[in-house]
């Protein structure tokens, strides 16, 4: 079985063994699937890679034409070299696409697949933990600790240190995805430009006021069942520069902590209980939306409601120039559908 627990992974995709030539990225941290899959392809090929080495196949694109992926692996480079092939799986079946290079792997081509939350022994996470030449890599949202190097390594970046409380303070606002986190990080660090060190006065000024934000209100009014407060807020939103592909990534996001603790709360815990058992840290505002949210909603609903809003993420990074009308479509849906209390 070739699973890279995420405690490990970035040490693991610092020294990539040469035999493996087929990498699954999955997990529910989209941010750090992300950052994970640019380290594996800056691994294999240069931070700075040719053109014609990368290729980007949308999960989609693959799932239509599957030869593609065959055609596209086995090509033969015109200046040789290491290739290598990125796919965003989309929650596409990509199998019958990967099957064949399974069977024959390319010689100088690798294949990494990111995709997002996937069942254990499910088609294709087992596929790619049952070959010595191929590796799942999972990517589960950063613990205390793990924040706690990031938030310091950044911080050393910026010739700053940060003092305990604060430390603590960012640690509890930050850690559901690697790419806000970071977002995050590094406005307070722009913040703190200057001084001898961060302080909590500063979290609580620049990171703070984003946890709940704009971006925040609008998922919240969305999974209330709130049609015109989505509608006031998406406006604001973007008229204040916000990005649709945040906006998706955090409403992902919410929707699978909300599965965790229906799940939890499925099983006769109460919310608070069910919080504390998938280690949810929020400010108290954020924390009674996200209970009122968790009463109008049961995870078979929640389950059924996913992949859609999966999509529509995928279909926003895809398609830039529509973004905003689709990230407003889905927006939309999901506040019509909630708009009869919990379903």
């Amino acid at each position: 079985m070739n699973i890279v627990n995420s405690a490990v992974a970035d040490g693991f995709i610092e020294r990539l063994p040469k035999e493996i030539r087929f990498f699954l990225i999955h997990g529910p941290d989209e941010g750090l699937a992300q950052e994970r899959a640019k380290a594996v392809i800056r691994t294999l090929i240069g931070g700075d890679p040719d053109p014609l080495s990368l290729v980007r196949l949308e999960g989609d694109a693959v799932a239509r034409d599957p030869g593609a992926l065959a055609d596209e692996a086995y090509a033969v480079p015109m200046f040789g070299g290491a290739r290598a092939i990125w796919i965003d799986a989309q929650a596409r079946d990509l199998l019958p696409a990967l099957e064949p290079l399974f069977a024959r792997p390319p010689a100088d081509c690798a294949i990494v697949v990111k995709a997002g939350q996937l069942r254990k022994g499910g088609g294709l996470r087992a596929a790619f933990e049952s070959s010595a030449l191929r590796v799942s890599i999972e990517c589960y949202p950063d613990d205390a600790n793990a924040l706690e190097t990031l938030i310091d390594a950044e911080a050393r970046a910026a010739g700053l240190s940060i003092a305990p409380d604060a430390r603590a303070a960012l640690v509890a606002l930050t850690g559901a995805d690697r790419r806000t986190t970071r977002g995050e990080i590094a406005k307070l660090m722009l913040y703190a430009r200057g001084e001898p060190a961060v302080t909590a006065e500063d979290v609580e000024a620049i990171v703070s006021d984003a946890a709940p934000s704009n971006l925040d209100e609008v998922v919240d009014q969305a999974l209330l069942g709130d049609l015109n407060g989505v509608e006031s807020s998406l406006t604001r939103f973007f008229h204040e520069g916000g990005e649709a592909d945040h906006l998706m990534i955090r409403l992902v996001q919410r929707l699978l902590l909300l599965h965790r603790l229906r799940l939890e709360m499925d099983q006769g815990r109460p919310f608070d209980a069910a919080c504390q058992a998938v280690f949810v840290k929020l400010p108290f505002g954020a924390r009674r939306a996200l209970a009122r949210q968790a009463e109008r909603v049961t995870s078979e609903s929640i389950a059924q409601r996913l992949p859609a809003v999966r999509l529509a993420s995928a279909r926003v990074r895809a398609e830039s120039q529509l973004a905003e009308v689709l990230a407003t479509r889905a927006l939309w849906a999901l506040a019509s559908r909630g708009r009869g209390g919990r379903r």
